[in-house]
């Protein structure tokens, strides 16, 4: 960013601001380049360059970043060096105050200890409830006495995944177009995936209609399935709903529900196209 003297008088001085944002620049040796434009005939433009150096302040131990299963061990610490010469104090940890964040309130907790004051913390995250699977993305704040960095913000995510994966979650037949008076056939594929080990069977498939079947075949043996739902609804105007239970060996996923969803329309013709009439 940049501000100017917009006139500057015959014989004087003008000056020209530059504002650089080191965060969106990386530690080290920089040059940026700026075009200066003006109503002098012999210098209508120049470039005007500016160069420097960004030093970085803090080093972090790992990535603030965890992925794993809805009941794996929550064991998530990482510790702050200062890089500076001169002492940083690190002086209060908290969540940006953004809605993401607002929402980790009473799932994670944070907590800040000094390992030696002035040069080295460690950030700890307490998993306060039970987790869900969910993709978590916030921002810590970390707050110092250093008059350059008051506040240091910290992106963080957690990724947490079933053992068991359906994928979709839930079938869409959208608008089934039938013949009057008569029945059609629609089929939609999905997949179940055991995201650790391999050791998954499955044990049954039951649809809760009678014009819904299932078949299920084993792709990768304890690891990944494929299946296929007919349904053959009968020409009846309306929504159609209904459901596949699965029940599997997993002890954490005995029974998994697939959601059925989707509408009926009666066309004139097997395509539901209406006749056109001579």
């Amino acid at each position: 960013m940049a501000d100017y003297d917009k006139v500057i008088p015959p014989g004087k001085e003008g000056k020209v601001n530059i504002r650089l944002d080191g965060k969106k620049l990386f530690p080290g040796l920089f040059d940026k380049k700026f075009t200066v434009k003006t109503n002098d005939p012999d210098n209508a433009q120049f470039d005007l360059v500016v160069t420097g150096t960004v030093k970085k302040a803090f080093e972090f131990s790992r990535e603030m970043r965890w992925s794993g299963f809805v009941d794996d061990k929550f064991n998530f610490e990482v510790v702050v060096t200062n890089l500076l010469p001169n002492p940083i104090n690190i002086t209060s940890i908290r969540w940006a105050d953004d809605v993401a964040s607002k929402a980790l309130l009473e799932k994670i907790g944070l907590k800040l200890e000094t390992i030696e004051k002035g040069k080295k913390y460690r950030i700890k995250l307490l998993k306060k409830k039970e987790f869900a699977p969910e993709n978590i993305v916030a921002n810590i704040v970390l707050t110092t006495d250093f008059p350059k960095i008051k506040e240091k913000s910290v992106p963080m995510s957690i990724i947490v995944q079933k053992e068991v994966e359906i994928y979709p979650d839930r079938l869409y037949f959208g608008e089934m177009i039938i013949p009057p008076g008569a029945t059609k056939a629609f089929d939609r594929t999905f997949n179940i995936v055991a995201a650790r080990g391999d050791s998954l069977k499955i044990l049954k498939a039951v649809p809760n209609r009678d014009d819904m079947t299932v078949k299920i075949r084993e792709l990768q043996p304890g690891k990944s399935f494929s299946g296929t739902v007919w349904v053959r609804p009968s020409s009846r105007l309306g929504q159609y709903a209904g459901s596949i239970r699965i029940y599997t060996n997993n002890p954490k996923y005995r029974e998994i529900v697939l959601d059925i969803v989707g509408s009926i329309r009666v066309g004139e013709t097997a395509e539901g196209v209406p006749q056109v009439k001579k």
